[in-house]
């Protein structure tokens, strides 16, 4: 005797709907900023919203606003700043040419910003001391 369950009987897989992409998503590994070196080694922090993400490591500060990918080495960075606003996270650097650059990323819930706040605050405590001490 079988019990009652979720989708077809086993065995019988429907097709997919006509609006599914035709190849499954495959994740890339990421690149290695440097062929045939590691990444720079230091903490690093990641938060993303539907429309944008933002990624702090050893490399620099990396944007994604809506598709657009704008990265950021640690030689073009002056300044690190970040604020919580609400829900919404604000981080932005002052450029070594003195423009500033920001993403705004969307929480959406008061406890994930908290979370973002704990991981970010030393990640960038750590790179605005690198900043600080390189002068």
């Amino acid at each position: 005797m079988s019990t009652p369950g979720f989708g077809p009987p086993p065995g019988q897989i429907p097709p997919p709907p006509s609006h599914a992409p035709q190849q499954p998503y495959v994740p890339q590994a990421p690149q290695q900023p440097y062929a045939g070196q590691p990444a720079p080694a230091g903490p690093e922090f990641v938060a993303f919203d539907k429309s944008n993400a933002l990624v702090i490591d050893g490399a620099g500060i990396s944007f994604d606003l809506g598709g657009q990918v704008a990265d950021f080495p640690w030689e073009q960075v002056a300044q690190l700043h970040y604020t919580a606003q609400g829900v919404h996270l604000r981080v932005g650097i002052t450029h070594t040419a003195g423009w500033f650059h920001e993403c705004v990323i969307n929480a959406k819930k008061q406890q994930k910003m908290i979370q973002w706040l704990t991981e970010l605050g030393p990640v960038a405590a750590y790179y605005q001391a690198q900043l600080a001490s390189r002068g």
